[in-house]
């Protein structure tokens, strides 16, 4: 959905009604459609935002209150710090109130997670050191409204760096060993995020 409304097509009527049912059949007391991973709310309220549904009542839901808490969020290693501060930045949404006795998420503590998490070679991997062209990108993504902050330009710039360094002669990407389109994407989008053309650049 979020595809298809960004490049202005219609999203199929049943499409929210899909969602709604998800939702419904996957939401805890707490707010997340997933016991470990916060990337499922990030993903639907990215979805819902694109086609302009309030994610703070699906079916009574408040898809927001599934990334209140930075513990909850971490459990998925960086990814879930990275699709979380993207979801919430998608709308410019408030961030709830977590639960007596979780760390309180907070856009700062989401923008520290992910420059910790930056591997020795300036990119960023679910695992090991080595560095992940698709992770790499998603991180920039997210980094990208938070340039004003001087760690965050040193980290931008030295991702930067490492995905010119593994861009392939065609211009291509690589990801787990494979030359893709949905790598090459990624970056595209991480690009654009940071104000660079991918065609000029």
């Amino acid at each position: 959905a979020r595809g298809l409304a960004r490049s202005g097509r219609n999203v199929p009527d049943g499409y929210y009604d899909a969602v709604l049912d998800y939702v419904k059949a996957n939401i805890d007391e707490n707010g997340r459609l997933d016991y470990a991973r916060a990337t499922e709310n990030a993903r639907v309220i990215l979805a819902l935002t694109a086609i302009g549904r309030d994610v703070t009542d699906v079916g009574g839901y408040n898809l927001l209150s599934g990334l209140d808490s930075m513990e909850y969020i971490g459990t998925q290693g960086v990814n879930g710090p990275i699709w979380a501060l993207i979801a919430l930045d998608c709308g410019g949404y408030a961030i709830p109130q977590a639960a007596e006795g979780e760390e309180q998420t907070t856009r700062e503590g989401l923008v520290s997670e992910i420059l910790s998490a930056q591997c020795p070679d300036g990119g960023w991997t679910l695992l090991g050191e080595a560095s992940d062209v698709d992770m790499t990108a998603m991180a920039l993504t997210s980094l990208s409204p938070y340039l004003e902050n001087r760690d965050v330009q040193a980290a931008v710039e030295r991702a930067l760096t490492c995905l010119s360094r593994v861009q392939q002669d065609n211009g291509g990407f690589m990801s787990w060993g494979t030359v893709n389109s949905e790598s090459c994407a990624q970056v595209i989008v991480a690009l654009t995020s940071l104000g660079i053309d991918p065609a000029a650049d």
